[in-house]
């Protein structure tokens, strides 16, 4: 075989079979996904969650031949919904030959009914390995206004946090739905703030952002390697806490920047 050179090649009959591609692909989406378009548009919002569920499940049963795959499961109202899931999973995964727990689940919560029961649904599978709060769907069932700010979901993201650190499973912040990048690094810091540790994204803008707000800086690293040091020579001196920056820094105090320098750490091992 010979390589033929870059001026050999005709890029104008490549670029005649790169729209005609790209029309099939969009026209293969469209085809499998109009249904629940239609059931969103037709039917009332607790039937069509029904079925956006039974979809997700359906599509992820066709889908269940790897080694390993997470299912983000919608419109969870409670933790029946994800012990049935669990149940379809254990058959599939002995009809596929894999190792039992190989699939993961990442409830949706997106209701206020959902929202109640969220202790109950982290903790209904051992699958079960994040939960995530939405925004645009709870707010319609609030029926919130919503706002750039997005303070009508406050007391919503911080009960979803309460609950998910009860249950002992990590909390995904609801996606900000605005295409402002200063709102975006508001709410992300926000929720930073909170407690949150990630935060979902519908905007493929938005991750880099989200990304570097939640690793932690050198700045961060610096202060909290700072505060453990000043803690440990405090206790050195047989004393219970140590003044710094005008704050009175206890055990819990440290167990956060402890917590912070070991997530700097695991994030390094991935740039």
């Amino acid at each position: 075989w010979r390589t033929r050179s870059r001026e050999q090649i005709d890029t104008g009959v490549i670029y005649r079979y790169v729209w005609p591609t790209m029309g099939v692909m969009w026209l293969v989406g469209m085809i499998t996904n109009v249904d629940m378009l239609v059931v969103k548009h037709f039917f009332e919002p607790t039937i069509a969650g029904d079925y956006s569920r039974a979809l997700a499940i359906c599509r992820n049963v066709v889908a269940l031949n790897g080694v390993f795959m997470t299912v983000l499961l919608p419109k969870v109202v409670g933790p029946d919904c994800i012990v049935e899931l669990d149940a379809t999973i254990s058959r599939l995964e002995i009809v596929n030959g894999l190792d039992r727990g190989a699939v993961a689940i990442v409830p949706n919560v997106e209701s206020a009914s959902g929202l109640r029961l969220t202790y109950d649904i982290c903790r209904a599978s051992p699958r079960v390995v994040a939960c995530l709060v939405a925004s645009e769907d709870m707010a319609t069932d609030l029926g919130a206004e919503r706002s750039i700010q997005g303070t009508e979901l406050h007391h919503v993201r911080s009960r979803f946090l309460v609950d998910c650190t009860a249950a002992g499973i990590p909390a995904i912040d609801c996606p900000y739905t605005w295409q402002d990048v200063d709102g975006l690094k508001a709410e992300t810091l926000s929720a930073r703030q909170l407690g949150y540790r990630a935060k979902s994204a519908v905007d493929g803008a938005h991750p880099k952002t989200i990304n570097s707000l939640f690793t932690p800086g050198d700045d961060d690293v610096a202060q909290a390697r700072r505060l453990v040091a000043a803690f440990a020579s405090a206790r050195e001196k047989g004393e219970a806490r140590v003044l710094l920056d005008g704050s009175l820094v206890e055990m819990p105090a440290v167990a956060n920047a402890q917590r912070l320098l070991q997530r700097a750490r695991e994030l390094a091992k991935w740039d």
